[in-house]
C-alpha cells in the first residue's frame, strides 16, 4: 500500500477557520469597492453623454436634455451589499426623480426611465449606449481591484 505524506494542511486549515468567521464582513468590503469603481466609470460616461434641448436633423430625434443627465449624475449611486441565500450582490444605479416636472409627471421624471430611453433611444431621443460603455470599461477594473482587495483582507486575517 502506498503511503501519502503531506506538508502545510495544518496550517491551511487553520488559514480557512480564521477566515470563515468573517467572510460576510469580507465580502461586503470587496463588493463595495467594486461598486465604487464602477459607479465613478458610470459619472465619466454619463459627463461624455452629447446633449441638445432641441431636435436636430430632419428625422426629428433629439440627444438627451441636459436638465436629464444632471438628474443621472445627481441621482446615481450603489445599493446596499445584499446577502440572499448563496448570492451576494450590489447594484449601480440610479433613485428618485429629476427637476423636469410636467402635468403628466408632477414629480419629475423617473431618472431610471430616464436612463434607459438615453441609453436604448426612443422614437425622438437618439440611443447613447453608456451602460454597455461602462460595463465594458469597468469590468476588467473592477474584476482586478476586487481581487486586490480580497486578497489584502485575507493577508490581514492570516498573519
Amino acid at each position: 500500500m502506498p503511503k501519502i505524506k503531506t506538508t502545510g494542511l495544518n496550517e491551511t486549515l487553520k488559514m480557512l477557520e480564521s477566515i470563515e468567521g468573517n467572510t460576510d464582513e469580507i465580502l461586503e468590503d470587496v463588493l463595495r469597492e467594486g461598486a465604487m469603481i464602477a459607479t465613478d466609470e458610470m459619472r465619466e460616461q454619463i459627463s461624455k453623454l452629447r446633449t441638445s434641448d432641441e431636435y436636430e436633423g430632419g428625422d426629428g430625434k433629439r440627444y438627451a436634455k441636459k436638465s436629464d443627465v444632471k438628474g443621472l449624475l445627481d441621482s446615481l449611486g450603489f445599493a446596499p451589499v445584499r446577502f440572499k441565500d448563496t448570492v451576494v450582490d450590489s447594484n449601480v444605479g440610479f433613485d428618485g426623480y429629476n427637476d423636469d416636472k410636467t402635468k403628466r409627471y408632477p414629480r419629475g421624471h423617473a431618472n431610471q426611465m430616464i436612463a434607459n430611453a438615453i441609453n436604448k433611444g426612443t422614437s425622438f431621443m437618439i440611443a447613447q449606449p453608456f451602460i454597455n460603455r461602462t460595463k465594458k470599461a469597468a469590468e476588467a477594473k473592477v474584476n482586478e481591484i476586487m481581487q486586490k482587495k480580497l486578497d489584502e483582507e485575507i493577508q490581514k486575517l492570516t498573519k
